[in-house]
C-alpha cells in the first residue's frame, strides 16, 4: 500500500483493527489529489525502488 503521509495515524489504526499491527506500507508526501499526471509519474518513479524492496523483502 501507497498512503500519503497525513493518514499514517489512520493507516496503521486500520492495520491494527485488521490484525495486522506493524503492516509495511510506503507514505508520499500530502497532498496528492492536486498533482498533475506528470507529478504523479514523477512520485511513482520516485517510489518505485521502495516498492520493489518491499514487496521483496
Amino acid at each position: 500500500m501507497i498512503c500519503s503521509d497525513a493518514f499514517v495515524a489512520t493507516a496503521d489504526a486500520m492495520a491494527a483493527l485488521r490484525g495486522a499491527p506493524g503492516y509495511r506500507y510506503l507514505t508520499t508526501p500530502h497532498p496528492v489529489a492536486i498533482l498533475t499526471p506528470d507529478q504523479v509519474r514523477e512520485r511513482a518513479a520516485g517510489l518505485a525502488g521502495a516498492v520493489a524492496e518491499l514487496l521483496t523483502a
